[in-house]
This record gives structure tokens, sequence and C-alpha cells, in this order.
């Protein structure tokens, strides 16, 4: 615990606010020495990564990050959090100074990797265990890069724990680079997700721990975006190849029904599941308030709430999840939805006319205190990748390859789990499988449905209000993207503004 404290305050400058963006990373500590002999055991490296592992936790988990970002979200009705967002309107809930549009945590956790990275060639363990965390590090790092460049656009790039100063914002594409590179460097370092141990030598169950198959499925999203909203379409072979990798390797296999997934992938670190939060500690967070569960489940998955109980903050009319599922012999219907056909026919004045959502099947409950027998979350980990996931992300990446065979089998593996209908050629194909993810990863990973849409360029046609009016422009201008916060602009005079933000509500 004394090695695990010192890490902590070797790192205390990354985690202040104000210091992280005046210099984005701080000056070497003056704790050098401390740093120095810290590194000495594997079991000292394992301790940096678990603060690593904590940190992305928080992060990935976040309400923030989770639910306030999100501009995707297929309801009909929208509370005021997400009313605007979802019709591009930022300035009409935000401004520059919100909290919502800060970088903050994402720059921390980069940090720590930085900071590990560029220290654990100071522990004397063997090669294969230093490569072992270092691909951790690099992965975790991508990922969160990754997830930048698809919220911000252009950001700031920090590769190394030395690198301090103003800096001026990298091209997104740039930035995308570097996602690759760690990546594939991390499918070298990283063994298969059944090879993986811990300093003692146990298994690790863990899927919030990268393995082989974790770099290569963010691998195969990197291509994918590059090649889909980056318009470079000879990354779709390598997007291909980087799913292949992870559907051949036998590492992952779908589970029977979608009432597995409901029960056995959501709860978490099943066969089918390749990246997740992970959370340990049930009190560890709020599920209850940072996932989807909490704002859109009631009734029955709620044990203390009714049929009549009112759904406030999102809400999905049967006539759109019947629309989304028109095929009736689809599990998913009944899987993903309470009695979705029974529960229609119950009169509106109890059901708000909306399907009662009941994709999350395992409610925790207070036990103790004046909230003694309410809801306080769910017992559920996070999914960001599952196998699932990128057998129709291979599907699309296909299709648009114009492997039309190869798009439609992948399509149909996920439909006939589903127990609906195999592809037919009068259907679009390349709409049917975005159709397909909207359907299977239904309320999944982090803005799923908003990703894709922009990965596809679909949002004037998907998406609300003023993306359906989005000129060119407006889009190589940055409309798709967040604009950037006031925290990052202060003691940086490199720092500029998103160009279409600038222009409606953020100029600073």
């Amino acid at each position: 615990m004394k090695k695990l404290l010192y890490i902590i305050l070797l790192l205390f400058p990354l985690a202040s606010c104000d210091d992280l963006f005046k210099d984005f990373l701080t000056e070497e500590p003056e704790t050098l020495v401390t740093n120095t002999n810290f590194w000495k055991t594997e079991k000292d490296v394992e301790s940096a990564m678990n603060e690593l592992h904590s940190m992305f936790r928080e992060w990935a988990g976040s309400v923030t990050v989770r639910l306030y970002r999100d501009r995707g979200l297929q309801f009909d009705y929208l509370g005021l959090t997400w009313r605007n967002i979802s019709d591009n309107e930022l300035q009409k809930d935000m401004n520059i100074n919100s909290l919502t549009l800060n970088w903050l945590d994402e720059y921390r956790t980069i940090g720590l990797c930085n900071f590990i990275l560029g220290n654990i060639h100071r522990a004397k363990i063997p090669e294969e265990r230093a490569n072992y965390y270092k691909g951790q590090a690099l992965t975790l790092r991508a990922y969160v890069y990754f997830y930048i460049s698809r919220t911000w656009g252009d950001a700031v790039l920090i590769t190394s724990e030395g690198d301090v100063g103003e800096k001026a914002v990298t091209p997104w594409r740039d930035i995308m680079k570097v996602v690759i590179d760690d990546l594939l460097e991390a499918t070298k370092l990283l063994p298969p997700v059944n090879e993986m141990k811990d300093a003692n030598g146990a298994t690790v169950t863990s899927k919030q721990i990268p393995s082989r198959g974790t770099a290569y499925a963010i691998l195969a999203h990197a291509y994918a975006w590059l090649a889909g909203y980056g318009e470079e379409p000879e990354y779709y072979q390598k997007g291909i190849d980087a799913a292949t990798e992870v559907i051949r390797s036998n590492d992952y296999s779908l589970v029977s029904d979608p009432r597995e997934v409901c029960e056995i992938v959501i709860p978490g670190n099943s066969r089918e599941g390749i990246f997740e939060i992970d959370f340990v500690d049930p009190e560890a967070f709020n599920r209850s308030g940072n996932s989807l569960a909490g704002v859109t489940q009631k009734w029955p998955a709620d044990p203390t709430a009714t049929p009549s109980t009112r759904r406030t903050l999102l809400r999905l009319n049967n006539e759109s999840v019947m629309a989304m599922y028109p095929d009736v012999h689809d599990k998913r219907r009944e899987e993903y939805f309470y009695k979705l056909d029974s529960m229609a026919q119950v009169k509106t004045s109890t059901t708000q006319g909306a399907a009662y959502i009941y994709k999350f099947r395992k409610p925790l409950l207070h036990e103790s205190g004046s909230q003694l027998g309410k809801l306080r979350g769910y017992d559920l980990n996070e999914i960001l990748i599952r196998l699932a996931d990128i057998y129709l992300l291979r599907a699309e990446m296909r299709a648009k390859s114009n492997d039309v065979p190869g798009a439609i089998a992948d399509l149909n593996v996920i439909r006939k789990r589903a127990g609906a209908k195999e592809y037919t050629p009068d259907e679009n194909l390349e709409e049917a499988i975005a159709q397909e993810r909207d359907k299977e990863l239904f309320l999944e990973g982090i803005c799923t449905r908003y990703f894709d849409i922009i990965r596809n360029r679909t949002f004037r046609e998907k998406l609300r209000g003023k993306f359906k009016t989005l000129s060119d422009q407006d889009v190589k201008d940055g409309a798709l993207f967040f604009p950037v916060s006031f925290y990052a602009f202060q003691n940086n005079t490199k720092m500029t503004q998103n160009i279409y933000w600038k222009r409606n509500g953020f100029s600073i």
C-alpha cells in the first residue's frame, strides 16, 4: 500500500484540473528518486496498472461519457438533458464552461498511460511480463484517443510523460495514426484472452484487462472509422482483416440466444465479451446513474416500480420498437422488451404508449438505511465491444468493399442467433446491416449508435434537428464534433476552437 501511495503522489499533478490544463503534463516531479526506486518488482508494475484500470473505469463509466454526450439515442421522448444535444443545438443547454465539454478525465487517463509506458523499463521483470503490461497501457491509450478523435476531432496529442508546455491541436487523422500504431504494437505484445495471467500467475477473467483480441477489435473499429468517416476506403480491407483475427481466433463465441445476451453477456465477462468496463466492486459506482439502464428501465426490471411508473427521462414508443424489430420471430422483441406485443394492448394511461425496456436484468437494492429496498443500480458490466459487434462491423466493411456474400454471411450469423429471418435480396444490404447494429447493440457501448451513424455518414437521414440541414462545409468545419472547453485554453495560447462551434456560440 505504501508503494502504491508513492505512485499516486507522483501522479498527483496529473490529477489536478488546473495544472493539467495549464501544462497538460507537469514537469518531472521532485520525487524522482521515489519514482526510480518504485519500479522493482512485477507487483509494483501491477499496482500502477491497477491504478490505471481504476482511472479508466472511472472515466469510461462516468455519467458524462455514457449519458450526457450521447447524441444518437433512438427515443421518441427525450428529456431536457438530451433534447437539444440530439438536435445538435448545444448552445441551448451549454456554454464553453460546461463540464460536458471538458476532456480532463480523458487526458488524466492518457497521462497515466504515458507515465507507465515511460517507466516500466525500470522494473527488473522478464520481457514477456513487461510486454504484457505495456500492451495494456498502449491499448487503453489508443482507446481513449480514439474516443477523443470521434468526440472532438482535432485534439492535443501527448505520447510521452515528458511532453510538456503549450500545444496546438493535432489533426484527428494524425491522432488516428498513433491509435493504429499503438494497437498494432499491442497485438504483438499481448497474449490471447485465454492465456492472460496476473502477477501471481492466476488466470485473468476480467474483460476490462486488454488482451490481443481486445487490441484487434478496437483496431477493426479504428480502420472502419478511417474508411467510413475519413472516406479512405483502402482501410476497409485492413479493418476486415483485424475483425477476422478476432473471429477466427476462437477465443470468443456467441451465446446461444438473446436471452443469454441479457442474462449472461450483459452482467459481464462472458465468452462473448471482448472489452468491458468491469465493475468489480458494486459499491464503486452508482451504476443506476451511470448506465442507460438507470434512466430507461422502470417496471419490471425495477422491482419497486409498477406498470404505471412514469418514464420521465427517455421513452421509446411501442410503435417505434415494432418498426425497429418488424420480424415477429425476432427473439429480441421479447427479451430486450418485456412482453412487447401484449403490453402494447394495455391502455396508454398506464403505459404512456411506451415499451418496457428489459435488457438489464439484475437490479441491486439498498439493503439498509432510509433507502432500504429501493433500487441503487444494476449488477452489470458496461459492454464496450462484444463478438456480435465485430461480426456486424465486418459485415459493414465487407458490404462497402463489394464482398456481398461475405457481408450477408456475417449479417445472417447474428440474425439466426436472434431467430430472425435471414437476409433477402429485396433488402438494401448496407442499411440492413446498420439496422441490425441498432437492434443487436441497443443501449450498449459508448455513443455506439451516434458513432455508427457518423462513421457511415448517414447523419442527415438518421439524426434529428440541425443534423439534417448541415452543409458539407459545416461538417468540414467540425459540426459533428464537440466544441473545445474553456479549460483547454488556460495558459495555452496555441489552442484553437472548433470552427463550426466558434461561430455557433462557443467563441473564446
